[in-house]
Parts: structure tokens; sequence; C-alpha cells
């Protein structure tokens, strides 16, 4: 599992981002874990990949997925999936073109009760430069962000503190 954190779904499901490994770079996939008994037990959900690995995952508030992943398509993009079916399927990952990274580790959390994402990652081809940005509509476009640290960086984990803070 991980590296980052899960989510519980509004409907009390626990989502758990995870990534597999089949051999080289072009076997490596995202997947979920899940639990409808509060952790009692355990599913495997969908996989999205190939060439994706370190996921992170959000729920958008119609309860669609969002699954957030490290690329190895060699585009310094990362790579996003969605599952409308609370993490039992996934569609084929896209790249963000706003999302740039090093190949890297993530973090992506909602933010408040409404459409806001909150991503971390080294916004650079290098392993520099941690930033946080902010999407307003579910990921589709990230207009705020803010350099965290300018100097080296690299895996991120952002969690949502509650009264307007994060961490």
């Amino acid at each position: 599992t991980g590296p980052g954190n899960g989510i519980q779904l509004a409907g009390g499901r626990m989502v758990i981002a995870c990534d597999h490994n089949r051999g080289s770079v072009e076997h490596r996939y995202s997947h979920v874990i899940y639990s409808d008994d509060g952790g009692r037990s355990w599913k495997l959900g969908g996989s999205a990949g190939p060439k994706c690995n370190e996921s992170a995952v959000a729920e958008l508030p119609d309860g669609t997925l969002v699954l957030n992943m490290r690329s190895y398509h060699g585009e310094n993009r990362r790579a996003i999936s969605y599952s409308k079916d609370r993490g039992v399927t996934w569609t084929e990952p896209q790249l963000d073109p706003a999302l740039v990274e090093p190949v890297c580790q993530a973090s992506v959390i909602r933010y408040g009760s409404g459409p806001a994402l909150l991503f971390s990652n080294p916004a650079s081809t290098k392993r520099e430069n941690m930033t946080v940005r902010r999407s307003d509509d579910g990921g589709k476009t990230w207009r705020v962000s803010r350099s965290i640290h300018a100097g080296p960086a690299a895996y991120s984990n952002l969690i949502d503190l509650g009264g307007g803070e994060i961490g």
C-alpha cells in the first residue's frame, strides 16, 4: 500500500490506494483495496495502468473517485484515472498536462465539502520545488499554486487539519 493515506467515502467505504509490479516498468499498476465493514475485511478493487504506481485517491462531491498516480510514461506528468463505481473499475489513465513531476510520489486530498482538491509534489522534472496546488473544479484545472520549498524535495502527504488549515 501507499505511500500516503486512505479515505472513507461518504457511504462509509474505506479505500486505500496501492500499487503492484509485474516485473518491468511497463508492468507497474496502481489499484485500490476497499472495506465495507469498517476494516474487518478487505477486497481488491480495480487496477489502473500500466506504467503507474504510488497513487493517491480522493472522492469528488458526486461520488467519483480520482486516482492520481506516479507515471512512467516518459513525459514528466502525473497520470489520472477515475472510478464511478467506488473503486471497482478505473478509466484508462490520462496524463495531466498541468501536473509536472520528476517521477515521484505525490499527494491529493479533497479539501472541505465542495469540489476543491489539493495536490502536492515536486513541481519540476527534478526532485525540487515542493508545491501545493488547488483545484476548485475537481482536478480539471489547477489555477492556484504555491511553492513551499524551492530546494530539494520528494515525497509528500497532505492532510486537512480542519479550520482552513492543512498539513
